[in-house]
């Protein structure tokens, strides 16, 4: 019997997919299923199932609890607890971004978490849900896939399998999420291959959810089987932008007009402070949702956008209200305009399809269709910027924006099983290894040098490091993540320090000696790097079963 898991461990949800086979020729799709996953809803009660997991977190450090899900993101919009409440922590994950949890008492020691523990609180949930609706599978933990975004660099990929194997996967397997959602949509009822009848096709894969902003370019061949060597020609570079920057904009927007008649909330408590935050960005989600909704039902009818608006009236602290506000389509155009604009070349919509076109060589002619996923892919203004952006090029939403990627993660877990062999499943034969950005280290003289290129021509390799001075202690190895040079000319102040330390020196290391550095990098893109005869010079490593044991997080009830 096979069982075989796929996890979406997104920004604003986290779902669950899995398929169980009794045979080797069973097809996946006959039994591939996205599970609900057991959590309290708004309030402590009896357990809600929900195939979405709210990427939210409420700590309760006095009674060593932590809650997941509906009832930690309702407890943080209500903003009652503000220092005991967190979402969207994929974003900061890898790096050393910590969260301080005070205890609701008052009384006792502020408790530290990084994100990959965090992120381990989201798993074991998971984990819990799938041991009751199989208690009988034995291997059920034994191994996932767990999804990333494609430009996670090396740390916040260690960070991310830390986190599975502390919440109670022995392995894990990383797949970017733009390939899961692919693999989920050319196995769906949405899908129609018509364009395959060519020789090659160019898919671009469109993946914006609630933090992060995602491009691949596929190039497609179908091997006559139904089969495909999917090779990624081009990926956009690492881009925090989703669902909760417009949130931001418009928590903005309605607290401007909030200060317009009363005190700025830098006046109080910090607290307090978090309180408002909370509160007014968890209801600017709320109004954004409900506004796209009226929007999307009135596109065909331009003429009546005019009249969509939503009235916004809601109390915001200490009986004081955010109100008579109309909200109309023009209103978030406006605020949303730095993302939307055609010319913004950072931080908007279309950068990073134009950086991913721009590495791969290829123009927006050469795309045959633009497929979008996400939790933010159905939001008018991503549909409106990219269709003036492609004109006629077809734009496709997956069939569940919601599910999709852990669904193809689950297929691709399915695929990794060579002995099964069911016929009616377009498989991914071949996944290229490119990465979003070069690896770089950083010499002794501080000049930046390239360690691995982001197309990968070599998985592992050589690098001599040269010693710039006689009699130094420890030699500085860190490594960093960064852009490829744009016209000849690389940019350091873009780079992103991932991990390193500093290596002791030998007697024999003098000014002018090289020291092999040997690195190799694995099919999920983590890197190992090894100073020739010795351990490793990485401080980003997997962790141990003791390690695992000994975790803080193991002393907490996740409920």
């Amino acid at each position: 019997m096979g069982f075989y898991v796929g996890i979406d461990l997104g920004t604003t949800n986290s779902t669950v997919s899995v398929i169980q086979t009794k045979n080797f020729d069973d097809s996946p799709l006959d039994t591939l299923t996205t599970c609900p996953i057991y959590q309290y809803g708004d309030h402590v009660g009896e357990l809600v199932s929900d195939v979405c997991l709210p990427s939210a977190l409420y700590f309760d450090v006095d009674n060593r609890r932590v809650y997941t899900g509906n009832f930690a993101k309702a407890t943080y919009a209500s903003g009652e607890r503000p220092l005991q409440t967190v979402r969207s922590i994929k974003t900061r994950m890898g790096g050393d971004s910590r969260l301080e949890i005070p205890p609701l008492s008052g009384k006792g020691r502020t408790q530290i978490f990084d994100m990959k523990e965090c992120a381990a609180f989201f798993i074991r949930t998971i984990v819990n849900s799938l041991k009751k609706q199989y208690p009988n599978i034995t291997n059920l933990t034994d191994e996932c896939v767990v999804t990333v975004p494609a430009a996670f660099n090396d740390d916040e990929r260690v960070a991310t399998k830390n986190a599975v194997l502390l919440g109670g996967f022995k392995n894990c397997i990383i797949l970017d999420e733009p390939t899961a959602a692919l693999l989920s949509y050319i196995n769906s009822s949405a899908y129609n291959d018509e364009d395959t009848e060519q020789d090659t096709i160019y898919k671009l894969v469109y993946d914006i959810g609630g933090g992060t902003l995602d491009v691949s370019i596929a190039k497609l061949t179908d091997d006559g089987y139904g089969n495909y060597e999917i090779d990624i020609v081009g990926l956009s570079e690492r881009m925090n932008l989703g669902g909760d920057n417009f949130d931001r904009l418009l928590g903005a927007y309605f607290l401007k007009e909030f200060e317009a008649t009363n005190k700025p909330i830098e006046t109080r408590s910090k607290e307090d402070q978090g309180r408002i935050i909370a509160r007014i960005v968890s209801r600017a989600e709320q109004y954004k949702i409900n506004l796209n909704k009226k929007i999307l039902a009135r596109l065909d009818k331009p003429q009546l956008l005019d009249r969509v608006k939503e009235n916004v009236a809601f109390e915001l602290i200490d009986g004081m209200f955010v109100n008579s506000i109309t909200l109309k389509k023009e209103h978030l155009d406006n605020l949303f305009y730095r993302y939307t604009a055609p010319n913004v070349t950072k931080f908007g919509l279309l950068a990073p399809i134009k950086t991913a076109l721009r590495r791969s060589n290829l123009q927006k002619e050469d795309i045959s269709e633009v497929i979008l996923t996400g939790g933010m892919s159905t939001f008018y203004a991503v549909h409106e910027t990219l269709k003036k952006f492609f004109g006629d090029v077809p734009m496709n939403v997956v069939e569940d924006t919601r599910t999709a990627v852990s669904r193809g993660a689950a297929l691709y877990h399915w695929s990794l099983d060579k002995r099964n062999e069911a016929y009616d499943v377009r498989k991914i034969d071949s996944i290229s290894n490119k990465m979003a950005s070069n690896i770089y280290v950083r010499n002794a003289n501080g000049e930046f040098e390239v360690l691995i290129r982001s197309d990968l021509s070599k998985k592992s390799g050589t690098f001599q490091y040269t010693i710039a001075e006689d009699d130094v202690a420890f030699l500085p190895f860190y490594l960093y993540s960064g852009s490829e040079p744009t016209g000849g000319k690389e940019n350091p102040e873009t780079y992103t320090q991932l991990t390193g330390r500093m290596i002791k020196s030998k007697p024999e290391y003098k000014k002018g000696t090289k020291i092999p550095i040997n690195w190799s990098i694995d099919s999920d893109k983590v890197v190992s790097i090894q100073l020739q005869g010795d351990e490793s010079i990485k401080l980003s490593q997997f962790l141990t079963q003791e390690e695992i044991s000994q975790n803080i997080i193991g002393s907490y009830q996740v409920v």
